[in-house]
């Protein structure tokens, strides 16, 4: 039953966050919120990421191309937004995407990616690292990242780019 009640809980954000037109976050920065159960993530990611879902080549993402997309949208976020715990790698679970309207137009256009979802079974104290491989174009080429376990009074700020796509966490 919670199962249920938690898939119709993110499929309605999904479609509730289709007609947005305010960001969850600030473009091309993000958050770790650590627990005793993992990490919680949220980071904005610039549209320009995923060009292979631009179906129609105009150098825009709309969400209707976002929708026939979402498939390759997702598979890459899992791919290149990661954390590494030794020699393993960490998905994210749980992943949603909140497309967000580009404020310039007419509100067709998706400028930014929110991503949310949760890294599990990590341990903060055992060599973890963040991951983003996925960089758009010129104009977002880093990822402001702030690390936080507010139980413990840990936090951390660094900065992602295409030559340093990782960090250390705490």
């Amino acid at each position: 039953m919670f199962n249920m009640i938690k898939k119709y809980a993110v499929f309605g954000f999904f479609i509730l966050s289709m007609s947005t037109h305010a960001h969850l976050m600030v473009a091309d920065h993000g958050t770790l919120n650590f627990d005793e159960t993992g990490a919680y993530l949220v980071i904005s990611l610039a549209a320009s990421n995923f060009s292979e879902a631009d179906l129609d080549n105009n150098g825009q993402l709309s969400f209707n191309e976002f929708k026939q997309a979402k498939d390759i949208i997702f598979t890459k976020t899992l791919g290149g937004v990661y954390m590494q715990q030794a020699d393993k790698i960490k998905q994210i679970d749980g992943l949603m995407l909140s497309p967000q309207a580009s404020h310039h137009g007419d509100g067709t256009d998706i400028d930014q990616i929110v991503v949310m979802g949760k890294f599990i079974n990590i341990d903060h104290t055992q060599g973890l690292s963040f991951h983003n491989t996925l960089y758009g174009d010129g104009a977002h080429t880093k990822l402001e990242m702030t690390a936080k376990y507010k139980l413990l009074g840990l936090k951390q700020g660094f900065e992602l780019t295409p030559k340093r796509q990782y960090a250390k966490v705490f």
